[in-house]
């Protein structure tokens, strides 16, 4: 499973690369870019590391064995071909387009069955069972939604449905979970509360489905649902603040690159959240609306993504190497990778990102394509280094 998982994250890097490249293109007038610049590194990129490091993390966290690695696998290559043929196709070609969100609906459900049944079989508990549950359902819902948009494409003012209900109760609500053990675990500490966690798990499923049809249909609904979200966003960020900063017997030189990351994502997510509430309240302009959304893709999402391969990769490679390698083998998985270049992706992308999003939300046209050509310069860089370390590992 590990060489499938590597291959898995090693796709998802290339389409985040694409992605990047995309991105920069937009800024030169090329609009028609946009559907395969944001399924790609939203799909492509964020879905593929959630899939594949799901794949790796619920059967270390369960103590179980994935439920179904012949089902893994057909993930793998439906969400492989789904990915390619909707970006290249969607939405000139809708007929092509539904057939690639189809394949990626296959894979998605996928996903969410073996998700389910691994954690049902568990020999233990914990509290990220439940994240990393309803975030695989949020998932397989958002992309039914996706398709029925490529069949009947009246269904598209639905959209804001669709983007929430993927963003939030997908992808949020499995990186809040993944982090809250992750961060802790990279510098040796304990999470300060799983009781607040619960409450966070809770808030943010019911601010999702508030979000998800607010949007739709009441503007009151989803001023509220913006509150509660809000909340279990400040417990949450307080949660991981204290346990970051809590007592411990082990000394740290410098703090783990990991930590860098997700303790950065940390204050983009209360900054997107507070300009997100600012948006519904007050009529601030389409400039603040794309600066909210790379703020939360880039700054909260895509950092925290990063922050975990950084763990991830590395370790999956090592892991492999020492099979197959022995006593030539790496003495620590962070020896497959550069600490000093780390430490530059990290400075390059979170001052890229404040760039990207100052100039978008005041429509400063050099701004925007400075940020954006640091933010493509740093992650282009860390893709390669991982594509390195998992070419290292002989999985590609």
């Amino acid at each position: 499973m590990i060489t499938l998982i590597l291959r898995f994250l090693a796709a998802a890097l290339v389409y985040f690369i694409v992605a990047l490249l995309l991105g920069i293109a937009q800024l030169f007038n090329l609009s028609f870019l946009t559907p395969a610049h944001v399924h790609l590194a939203f799909v492509g990129f964020v879905c593929g590391v959630i899939i594949a490091t799901m794949y790796q993390q619920v059967p270390t966290l369960t103590g179980a064995e994935l439920h179904s690695k012949r089902a893994a696998r057909a993930s793998f290559w439906f969400f492989n071909a789904g990915i390619v043929v909707f970006s290249v196709s969607y939405p000139k070609f809708r007929l092509l387009a539904s057939a690639g969100a189809l394949l990626l609906l296959i894979a998605f459900y996928l996903f969410t069955y073996n998700v389910i049944a691994t954690i049902s079989n568990r020999k233990g508990e914990s509290y990220v069972f439940k994240f990393y549950s309803a975030s695989s359902i949020f998932l397989s819902i958002a992309s039914t939604l996706g398709f029925l948009f490529t069949v009947n494409p009246s269904l598209i003012s639905y959209r804001p449905t669709h983007v929430h209900l993927a963003l939030v109760g997908g992808v949020a609500l499995i990186i809040v979970g993944a982090m809250s053990w992750m961060l802790p675990m990279v510098v040796v500490k304990e999470i300060y509360s799983k009781r607040w966690m619960d409450y966070v798990f809770y808030a943010i499923v019911v601010a999702s489905l508030g979000l998800a049809f607010g949007l739709a249909l009441s503007k009151t609904l989803a001023l509220l649902s913006g509150f509660i979200l809000l909340a279990a966003v400040l417990l949450f960020i307080c949660d991981m603040v204290k346990s970051y900063t809590a007592p411990t017997k082990t000394a740290f030189k410098s703090t783990p690159v990991e930590a860098k990351f997700f303790l950065a994502a940390l204050a983009y997510l209360a900054l997107t959240l507070l300009l997100g509430l600012a948006l519904v309240l007050f009529p601030l302009g389409r400039g603040f609306v794309i600066a909210h959304a790379h703020l939360a893709a880039l700054g909260f999402v895509v950092q925290t993504v990063i922050g975990g391969l950084y763990h991830v990769i590395p370790t999956l490679a090592w892991t492999k190497l020492i099979a197959s390698e022995k006593e030539r083998a790496p003495s620590s998985f962070k020896e497959l990778f550069s600490a000093e270049r780390s430490r530059w992706v990290f400075i390059a992308f979170n001052v890229g990102t404040l760039l990207l999003a100052s100039g978008f939300a005041f429509a400063i046209k050099g701004v925007t394509f400075f940020g954006a050509l640091l933010v493509a310069f740093a992650c282009i860089a860390f893709a390669a280094e991982m594509l390195g370390v998992i070419r290292r590992a002989g999985a590609i």
